[in-house]
């Protein structure tokens, strides 16, 4: 019997191909969620390697005392945006190690959210199945989770590239958005990417393939009249700027700061273009796909021969790479936008720029989008398994990404792990040694710091540290035949100086220890040295001398509440004693 001819028939039943809006806003909230939980557990983490430096004892940063102070970091040349979130957060905060963390981790979160944006619209593009409703919240959680990112994020200066990664991707959005929209809208959204544009620059040089990114989704889509002028932006800034940029090579080249305490001089460019490709294959791509033994410091050999099999193997990969890009321009134009995302940033650049060290995890951080979106275009293959692969994943990568956070906590944990990842390394073992110094773990960090010179006897600076322990216990004899050892190897080593005349002075020769400490300051402007030159020209008997150096100590280190107070008993015991008016 026939049906009715008005009969209602069944509905065919379909998967949605794109997240609904609630979906989308329930994904992007499960994303930020889960990157927030994975890197939760670095809160508590101390200031580590060069934080040290480049944040703890940089007078940009301690000297931003007001508002006017902090916005002045934004008128700097180098890493500007970057140094004014740490201003702004010592001003707000001080030295705090958790808030400097916070931060961190809310680029991190932020960063997540905007990979799962930029999956979103290039799913909504490029793909048609059903496989495409889950696409997004696949590419955002394995960046929220992949441990490959820890050093981007558990390591405070790792937020240079994370940081610059949040306005790369944030343009890289704006721009997908703006190419959608009708001509208001559009060029709002395509002036949001310039802006994010500039910040990226000004927070690292990495930015320098931004452009590159973008003309390439220009090419993909068929803009091509905006491809041509954004190729030609790198090109006008390294035209324009070719003075800095190359006092830039110039200086990285020479790696003054570590040559100078008896490190090994960075690689020549060939030797460390050739090295960085093929670490770019065995070291980056290999720890993206299986993400074990991490390392800060890893003992990389260099390539010095064009026909070494594993550069050669790493060629025919990236080569390997290309190919597949430009076979799936036509029908798989996502899996190109994934290649491209991948090869177009900086994991190419760096090639470009010998540094002192030829891996650095931290570095690989924006280069990770080309990865979340190939591993979520193969996790999604089989909409029947998607959701639980998803799942074993991001367990399995969140599992190791809080385990690695852990080697993050302080020096002692992050030297120890590299020292065993890395035993034939100097700096491990030297750094691992100044932890143990600093947890009053002496005799380990004597045996840490012979385990260095055995590796490089040249490594000055780890005689001045072996100084200062036999100094703390009453060695004097041994404590400057060290240091001494250490003035031998890097003549213009200030602390060096400066640690031998506190020997001197025990001795009662403050006259010696005076012109050891003027040669310490004739090297570095360092508020200990102005300090111990007050000490020093009080016990002669030059009050307003030492005052003033007292003064010029503070002034350097503002930021010291306990030096504040040191420099002011000092200048009120000499007023009382009627020797300063």
């Amino acid at each position: 019997m026939k049906p009715a001819k008005n009969a209602p028939t069944a509905r065919k039943l379909t998967t949605p191909r794109h997240p609904s809006s609630k979906e989308q806003v329930f994904f992007a909230v499960l994303v930020g969620a889960v990157a927030f939980i994975v890197y939760s557990n670095t809160l508590d983490h101390s200031f580590v390697f060069d934080d040290k430096v480049a944040i703890l004892n940089n007078p940009l940063v301690t000297h931003c005392q007001s508002w006017q102070q902090v916005a002045q970091l934004l008128k700097g040349s180098w890493r500007s945006s970057t140094l004014f979130t740490y201003g702004l957060t010592f001003y707000l905060a001080g030295f705090n190690a958790r808030y400097f963390h916070a931060v961190n981790i809310s680029i991190h979160v932020i960063n997540s959210l905007l990979v799962f944006g930029v999956a979103l619209l290039a799913a909504r593009r490029w793909l048609s199945t059903e496989t495409s409703r889950f696409f997004a919240l696949a590419a955002g959680m394995i960046h929220a989770t992949h441990p490959l990112y820890s050093e981007g994020v558990a390591y405070v200066w790792g937020r240079s590239s994370s940081l610059c990664a949040t306005f790369c991707f944030g343009s890289l959005l704006l721009v997908m958005m703006g190419y959608e929209k009708a001509r208001f809208n559009k060029y709002a959204c395509f002036a949001g990417a310039i802006v994010c544009g500039v910040l990226a620059w000004k927070t690292k040089e990495e930015a320098i393939t931004l452009p590159f990114l973008i003309a390439g989704f220009f090419a993909l889509v068929g803009g091509w009249r905006l491809l041509a002028g954004l190729v030609a932006v790198p090109l006008l800034v390294i035209a324009t700027r070719w003075e800095d940029v190359a006092l830039l090579y110039r200086k990285v080249h020479e790696n003054a700061s570590l040559a100078s305490i008896g490190f090994e001089p960075s690689l020549t460019p060939t030797v460390y273009f050739l090295t960085h490709v093929k670490e770019s294959v065995f070291y980056y791509l290999k720890r993206f796909v299986f993400p074990l033994q991490l390392n800060v410091d890893p003992d990389i050999q260099p390539v010095v021969h064009i026909m070494d099999p594993w550069l050669v193997i790493s060629i025919l990969v990236l080569i390997s790479l290309v190919v597949w890009g430009v076979l799936a321009w036509r029908k798989h134009r996502l899996i190109s936008f994934a290649l491209m995302t991948l090869l177009l940033s900086p994991l190419m650049a760096y090639a470009l720029m010998p540094l002192a060290d030829v891996v650095a995890e931290h570095r690989i951080y924006i280069t990770g989008l080309g990865v979340d979106l190939l591993f979520a275009w193969i996790l999604t293959r089989k909409p029947r398994y998607c959701l639980a692969a998803l799942s074993v994943v991001t367990v399995v990568f969140a599992a190791a990404a809080i385990e690695r956070n852990k080697v993050w906590a302080n020096d002692l944990t992050l030297w120890s792990d590299a020292a065993q990842k890395s035993p034939g390394l100097a700096r491990p073992h030297l750094n691992l040694g100044l932890a143990y110094e600093s947890n009053r773990q002496f005799d380990r960090a004597l045996i840490e710091y012979q385990k260095a010179l055995s590796i490089n006897p040249k490594l000055s600076t780890a005689y001045v540290n072996m100084g200062n322990i036999l100094f703390s216990r009453g060695d004097l004899k041994g404590s400057e035949a060290a240091l001494r050892k250490a003035i031998e190897l890097s003549p213009n080593l200030s602390v060096a100086y400066g640690n031998l005349a506190s020997i001197v002075l025990q001795k009662n020769q403050p006259a010696e220890a005076l012109q050891l400490l003027e040669k310490a300051g004739s090297l570095e402007d360092s508020y200990v040295i102005h300090w111990n030159k007050g000490v020093v020209l009080s016990t002669l008997g030059r009050y307003r001398e030492a005052a003033h150096e007292y003064q010029h100590a503070l002034e350097l280190r503002p930021d010291l509440a306990s030096l504040k107070q040191q420099v002011n008993l000092r200048l009120q015991d000499m007023k009382a004693r009627g020797v300063l008016r």
